[in-house]
């Protein structure tokens, strides 16, 4: 499931509340088997915290690409 994603993309919460961040690494719970995504997200004051996010609530982060005509994932 997490191969949709990398290690460095930008990504956004879809739920419970938007939160953008880059992806710093990819962890599998032994017990229950699902992946979770470590998110650099900052906080109010602008201070960067590892945040573990659930992949399914997860989207690329995309930007309009000029040249290409198409939006592309940001990296």
């Amino acid at each position: 499931m997490a191969a949709k994603f990398k290690v460095g993309q930008t990504v956004r919460e879809i739920m419970p509340a938007p939160r953008e961040g880059t992806i710093t690494k990819f962890v599998g719970d032994e017990t229950t088997g699902d992946w979770h995504v470590h998110v650099a997200v900052a906080d109010a004051e602008g201070n960067m915290h590892d945040q573990s996010m659930p992949v399914e609530n997860l989207e690329a982060v995309t930007v309009w690409d000029e040249a290409k005509q198409e939006f592309v994932p940001v990296e």
